[in-house]
């Protein structure tokens, strides 16, 4: 039977969902290798990011849920392999891994089931006794550096008025496995809903609202340099009396905009260029309930609707063309949740020195086992050989008892070249028979 070239066979696994391939790795060796190594992870995801396949949706709160976005028939129950509280939190999603904000915080990769809890943050902040305060998380990628990190910002609130003060920050980086001190970020972060959560092109953001002037705007902290930015609002837009959300879809930044009568979504089609934002959608009270809490999620693979979520209690359709709404029905879905948009992925936690070192330990194995193998073979032989010798001392002994003059010592097996068991039956009943060296018959 013909087999297939390599390469078309990596070009099949590539599409396929991580569930089928962890049953493939058994498939063969160079299956496994393949599946495992880091060329095959970074173009599985570049595959599904590309063909918008391979999507789920999480469902956090009471218990863990995921949905697939292609279906949304049933709810998948999933029990992370590590203690999880129904109260923790899970931040955004990059490449697949989340955060899950424990103590001490653990990264995530639902579908491969691989995880890596975060050491503890040892930088240590005295609160002032008028204050307390309150830890955020932030989860990004930099992709320059192919490094996962999650910052961590410590903010200090007034006791009284809740008024915020100021705050500290430290950074985690995957790579280093290590904490770290930066500057703390010189502007609060959302106090009430959701988490931090709006990660684009490497960068943090999330709305602030300049009390002075009752008007808002998009800063923005970039994991790979550490710096702060303001993105521009879309033009012309009035943020007064507006509640201001941020979120993810399609991989671009959105802004969504709330008021008693209408919710507006935006979307930044080119990140960081003002004049690419654009008016997604606009609904009004009649398709959606009013005082509703809205969050983009994602579109659907034709790209024709997005997919809503309605303060945390139902999912619906929105069709941008025919501008109607459609409730979704899942089996299984809780009466309360908050949802994250993922893509399945294969990555994992290893270090790639890590991972070489242990492939260099197991060879060290092999050969230290293989001298063992070797000795113990050798010593096997030298007690076959010595067993032998002992035989014939025996044999030649007898001779000597039964003979009527002397006999020469016997030779040994080695020295005669020929197999013992000839030697060994030299005694049969009371007649003893053996040929010499000589060729002499005693008897």
């Amino acid at each position: 039977m013909p087999t297939l070239p390599f390469e078309i066979i990596e070009d099949i696994l590539r599409r396929l969902p991580v569930k089928t391939l962890k049953r493939f790795r058994a498939v063969a060796k160079p299956w496994c290798f393949l599946i495992d190594s880091e060329n095959f992870i970074k173009l599985h995801l570049r595959q599904s990011l590309v063909s918008n396949s391979h999507r789920s949706l999480i469902l956090g709160g009471l218990g863990l849920y995921t949905i697939d976005l292609d279906c949304l028939d049933k709810t998948h129950v999933i029990k992370p392999p590590f203690y999880y509280k129904s109260v923790d939190g899970i931040s955004n999603s990059c490449n697949g891994i989340v955060l899950v904000m424990s103590e001490p915080p653990v990264l995530w990769n639902p579908f491969s089931r691989d995880y890596k809890v975060l050491p503890e943050c040892s930088v240590e902040y005295p609160i002032e006794l008028d204050s307390y305060s309150k830890t955020t998380y932030g989860f990004g990628y930099d992709s320059t550096n192919d490094d996962y990190k999650v910052v961590r910002v410590v903010e200090f609130r007034n006791e009284t008025t809740h008024v915020w003060t100021h705050s500290e920050a430290t950074i985690y980086s995957l790579k280093s496995n290590c904490w770290r001190r930066i500057e703390g970020f010189p502007y609060p972060l959302p106090f009430l809903r959701g988490y931090w959560r709006v990660h684009v092109n490497g960068t943090l953001h999330t709305p602030v609202e300049e009390l002075h002037v009752h008007e808002a705007r998009i800063m923005a902290f970039s994991v790979e340099r550490e710096k702060h930015d303001e993105v521009m609002m879309p033009p012309g837009i009035r943020t007064r009396g507006v509640d201001l959300s941020l979120d993810v879809i399609g991989g671009c930044l959105s802004l969504v905009c709330a008021q008693r009568s209408r919710v507006v979504i935006w979307v930044m089609k080119e990140y960081g260029v003002k004049e690419s934002w654009t008016k997604l959608l606009s609904v009004s009270p009649s398709a959606i309930e009013r005082d509703h809490f809205v969050k983009p999620l994602a579109y659907s693979r034709e790209g024709n609707k997005i997919l809503l979520n309605c303060d945390d209690k139902k999912l619906v359709w929105y069709d941008l063309s025919k501008k109607t709404v459609e409730n979704v029905s899942v089996d299984g879905m809780p009466f309360i949740f908050y949802a994250e948009a993922c893509v399945e992925s294969l990555i994992s936690f290893g270090c790639p020195d890590a991972v070489k070192k242990r492939g260099q330990e197991k060879k060290k194995e092999k050969k230290i086992r293989n001298k063992r193998d070797d000795f113990l073979s050798e010593g096997f032989k030298t007690a076959k050989e010595s067993d032998g010798e002992e035989k014939l001392e025996k044999a030649h002994s007898v001779l000597l008892s039964k003979s009527m003059f002397k006999v020469p010592k016997l030779a040994t097996e080695k020295e005669l070249r020929v197999p013992f068991t000839s030697v060994a039956k030299v005694h049969v009943g009371d007649q003893l028979s053996c040929r010499s060296r000589w060729g002499t018959n005693l008897g």
